[in-house]
């Protein structure tokens, strides 16, 4: 007769195995899906400043700005 032990490992090892297979049916299901989506983007300024750095004694950083337009259409 199994001990209690024992039981619990088997009962363990099954659930284990039951979802490493769940796991492998979530990436076969999404691994080969289309996701391609078509995107527009428009850069309309860019902008790129020296600035003092205050974290140590006289130093510049430069310090960059872009203003863009992203659009997408997603279907799902």
């Amino acid at each position: 007769m199994n001990t209690v032990l024992s039981r619990a490992n088997s009962l363990f090892a099954f659930s284990l195995s039951v979802m490493a297979a769940l796991t492998f049916g979530c990436f076969i299901t999404t691994a080969f899906k289309d996701r391609r989506v078509p995107v527009d983007i428009h850069v309309s300024k860019v902008m790129l400043k020296n600035v003092d750095d205050f974290t140590g004694p006289r130093e510049r950083s430069d310090l960059g700005f872009i203003t863009f337009d992203l659009s997408c259409t997603a279907h799902v």
